[in-house]
């Protein structure tokens, strides 16, 4: 159960937040918003600088109202109120000690209800993060053990829904500060985030051969959109049913006690939640490194299925200039997680789209084999990015794809809740499955963050494989893709 605490009036609220920022007032609130919180993302290996007991508590409601409550933060005909109020209505948290005990972090995130996308309230993530007070100093805590990522049922309510499936994120490699590959803190993967809960409320674009570009993660993530949009758009496509006897299934097979590294005694079986239409999942990115990051998250958690799904992994340098490529295969579905699209990256990406995604004539594609079971001839291939809505540059990206290439190209409003909770705390080798049991969660921070998503297909005359001068102006030199305002 998620306690909620009484709300301040507006200007306490804004007073509590310069308590928390220090600079706070410096910054209008729509830039406020969008800054993680306090001190909370630390270089790897590096101390934690939440200091026990001493953190003034922000009231925030758990609910898509809240952003309601901070209207009127600058409103200055309250200033006398709050002087007036402001012994009575803050408090502070009472000390707690965190001695023998592992220290739990749990951020919830969700689309709004107003977020433009097929099902709403379709997934919720949670992100768990572990620590331990460093014995030096008690006053700190230390990172312990990987980042995890678990799906749970989509909800509107103020509830903690069911969990459906999760995956562990270690960091990316061991290093003297950090032998153990523990994470570097929260905040660091939410454009993931918001990427897979975009694709899992429109879960009808994930199928046929899919294609991931720029898989990169410095936080152990490589690889995590294309693999967890897959689970996520399968999850959320399942009726009532069919969602009752998965909970059974995974109940059955799950182990009684949930381990810190679950990734290292239960492997979910992705093959049982990738959707019947995905043929292929292929994660890309320019960096070899970062493959093999991707390849090691799938070697730890599904190599050992009977029958593991097809996942590959190609090195695919999209960004590099020079005269036009062709690549090995076509996909039904390209994405993309905040690409980097500065100029001349954008045209350089909108060529490499534009030449790897499948024809939307329905003709063209079954003649390419891609009329297999699972794949909707409905839903022509796509292209699909997210990114932070302040990314100008994104404007580029559309002018080379609609100009350049002649495509269809559609952009949508995506604003991602992110509901962050105080410590929970358990003594070390407990079970992490009595989290369950302790009394309710209670909310430290809600913000949100806005997102700009964008889709795109070929002409309905584009046959496919490159063919056609007249759809790729950009090329053959017809279109000279200048910069032009859109």
């Amino acid at each position: 159960m998620i306690s909620r605490r009484g709300s301040k009036s507006p200007p306490l609220i804004f007073i509590a937040l310069v308590v928390h920022a220090g600079i706070a007032f410096l910054i209008p609130q729509t830039v406020f918003s969008w800054l993680p919180a306090p001190l909370s993302r630390m270089p790897v290996g590096a101390k934690s600088a939440f200091q026990f007991g001493n953190s003034r508590e922000t009231r925030t409601l758990l609910s898509s109202a809240a952003p309601d409550e901070t209207e009127g933060f600058y409103d200055d005909d309250d200033d006398d109120d709050d002087d007036d109020d402001d012994d009575d209505e803050t408090t502070e948290r009472a000390p707690e000690d965190y001695t023998g005990k592992t220290i739990y972090q749990r951020t919830f995130y969700r689309l709004s209800s107003d977020s433009q996308v097929q099902l709403p309230n379709a997934l919720m993530i949670e992100e768990r993060l572990r620590f331990l007070p460093d014995p030096e100093d008690l006053e700190y805590m230390l990172p312990l053990g990987p980042r995890t990522l678990i799906l749970r049922e989509g909800t509107e309510e103020d509830d903690i829904t069911e969990e459906l499936f999760r995956i562990d994120l270690p960091a990316p490699t061991k290093s003297e500060s950090n032998p153990e590959r523990a994470h570097n803190g929260p905040g660091s993967l939410d454009s993931e985030i918001a990427m897979i809960l975009y694709l899992a409320s429109n879960p009808k674009w994930i199928q046929g051969d899919v294609l991931e570009l720029s898989c990169d993660g410095t936080t152990g993530a490589s690889g995590v959109v294309g693999l967890l949009s897959c689970v996520a758009s399968k999850l959320t496509s399942m009726g009532p049913d069919e969602l009752k006897a998965f909970k059974r299934e995974r109940k059955e097979v799950e182990d009684e006690v949930l381990s810190l590294h679950s990734g290292q005694k239960r492997r979910e079986n992705f093959s049982s939640v990738f959707p019947q239409g995905v043929h292929r999942l292929t994660l890309s990115d320019e960096s070899p490194e970062f493959l093999h990051g991707a390849q090691e998250m799938i070697q730890r958690h599904f190599r050992s299925s009977a029958s593991p799904p097809d996942v590959s992994i190609e090195q695919v340098e999209w960004s590099q200039q020079g005269p036009r490529r062709r690549y090995n295969r076509e996909y039904r579905t390209v994405v993309g997680s905040d690409l980097d699209i500065p100029f001349p990256n954008a045209k350089e990406l909108s060529k490499a789209v534009a030449n790897m995604l499948l024809p939307s004539n329905v003709l063209a594609a079954a003649n390419m084999k891609e009329e297999r079971p699972g794949v909707d001839p409905t839903v022509p291939p796509t292209f699909v990015h997210l990114c932070p809505d302040y990314r100008d540059e994104s404007r580029y990206l559309r002018q080379f794809l609609e100009k350049g290439h002649l495509m269809t190209v559609r952009t949508n409003y995506v604003r991602m809740e992110r509901l962050q909770f105080y410590f929970q705390a358990l003594p070390q080798g407990s079970p992490e499955i009595d989290l369950d049991l302790l009394d309710g969660l209670e909310v430290q921070q809600d913000t949100s963050r806005d997102y700009q998503s964008m889709t795109a297909i070929h002409h309905p005359d584009y046959a496919g494989d490159g063919l056609g001068e007249y759809f790729f102006p950009l090329e053959t030199g017809a279109y000279e893709g200048g910069l032009s305002p859109l």
